[in-house]
């Protein structure tokens, strides 16, 4: 699953990599741009997942001191692990509507984004209760 996801990001890389400007995400017109876009959409999500991650860990740590068990930061963690294993395999599958095709790297780093955003939502609500 990580080489799909890594030979995704790599074509989609190359696309840019060349280009002496960002792409217009405001109003891409074609769909080399379309993908960078959303590619883009993702990696800023995922930032926002790992920016937030650490005080997650920390805080589940915290919970568990004073206690003989580690449940709340070992349970964090192997949900965590999962969701990420659902979440590459999930896009993956939504991607295959389009498999092959130019339209596949976008509507795989789309739902990369969508679920990444879901996400940090599930872990700032179970944070704050």
């Amino acid at each position: 699953m990580k080489n799909i996801w890594l030979l995704i990001f790599l074509v989609m890389n190359s696309t840019y990599a060349m280009a002496d400007d960002a792409p217009d995400c405001k109003d891409p017109q074609d769909q080399n741009t379309m993908t960078a876009c959303a590619r883009i959409d993702f990696e800023k999500a995922d930032a926002e997942l790992n920016d937030i991650w650490p005080k997650l860990k920390t805080d589940a740590e915290a919970s568990d001191k004073g206690s003989d068990r580690h449940d709340y930061a070992d349970a964090l963690l192997a949900s965590q692990r999962a969701w990420i294993a659902f979440r590459d395999a999930e896009c993956a599958w939504q991607g295959f509507e389009a498999h092959g095709g130019s339209l596949e790297p976008m509507l795989v780093a789309g739902c990369g984004a969508r679920l990444t955003r879901d996400r940090i939502k599930q872990l700032q609500t179970g944070a704050s209760e």
